[in-house]
Parts: structure tokens; C-alpha cells; sequence
């Protein structure tokens, strides 16, 4: 089951570890980050962020044989994340 954060908050969550990787950067490379490049990192980022929406669910399931229906209920779950997808330890980085 995937359910995404919406768009704003991916956006927030890829700006966290954008953020988060230029702090690791040598004042050099920093430099060399024009704005162009950092909306590419920002974008290429969002689609790394596995990060899910926090709540409260009800799933309508059905089996199908075809077009026909076998049966039918309702799973209802709750995911609870602590955390955020830029917390994780940077690439090639230990956890601290």
C-alpha cells in the first residue's frame, strides 16, 4: 500500500535533506550549487523521499476472479512514522 505525502509536504521533506546534504559540503562545492542546480537536486530528490502519510485508513478489498467478485471486506490499519526520510544518515555517510 503506498500512500504518498502530498505534494507540499514532499516538497518540504526534499528541501529537509537538501539542506542536510549541503551541510556536508565543503564551502567549494557549496559555491558551485547555482540556484538551477539545486532546483534539479530538489526535483530528482522528491522522487526518492519514501517517506508515507501518517493517519488513519479503512481499505475496500475484493477478490476477483475475472469480473467476478469472490469476496469482499474492509481492512482498516494505521500508520505511525516517527521520523522523517531526511533523517536517515547521508549516502556513504555511518549513522551517528
Amino acid at each position: 500500500m503506498h500512500i504518498p505525502l502530498d505534494s507540499e509536504e514532499l516538497d518540504a521533506e526534499a528541501r529537509r535533506y537538501l539542506d542536510k546534504l549541503e551541510g556536508s559540503m565543503t564551502p567549494e562545492q557549496k559555491g558551485q550549487l547555482t540556484e538551477d542546480a539545486r532546483k534539479k537536486a530538489l526535483k530528482n530528490l522528491r522522487q526518492f523521499v519514501y517517506q508515507h502519510r501518517v493517519g488513519h485508513f479503512q481499505v475496500d478489498c475484493r477478490v476477483l476472479d475475472g469480473s467476478r467478485i469472490m469476496g469482499s471486506d474492509t481492512v482498516e490499519f494505521e500508520v505511525m512514522f516517527k521520523g522523517r526520510f531526511s533523517e536517515v544518515g547521508l549516502p556513504a555517510a555511518p549513522p551517528a
